[in-house]
């Protein structure tokens, strides 16, 4: 599992953009803003003004592709697998 945090910039009271970091965003020397590496630019960025962090765990897209690939292999090897008879299919 990984800690992401997300980084939101508030104009007018609404959510004007938002970043993912990594890394717990530091605060400016003058104490007006956050700045952090943003995860999917790779870049520095520095926000000035009406700032909120939140922390998340991420790990759910791995564990399902862990799932995913564990499933697939289990069906490409041969093995039986009775579905159970307590689920009734949908779709």
């Amino acid at each position: 599992m990984r800690t992401v945090y997300v980084v939101t910039m508030w104009s007018g009271g609404r959510p004007a953009k938002k970043w993912k970091s990594f890394e717990y965003p530091n605060l400016l020397p003058q104490g007006t803003g956050v700045e952090f590496v943003c995860c999917e630019t790779k870049l520095k960025v520095q926000v000035i003004g009406s700032v909120s962090i939140e922390e998340y765990e991420s790990g759910k897209e791995d564990l399902e592709m862990g799932l995913y690939r564990e499933l697939n292999n289990e069906k490409s090897s041969g093995k039986e697998s009775h579905p159970p008879t307590n689920i009734e299919r949908i779709f």
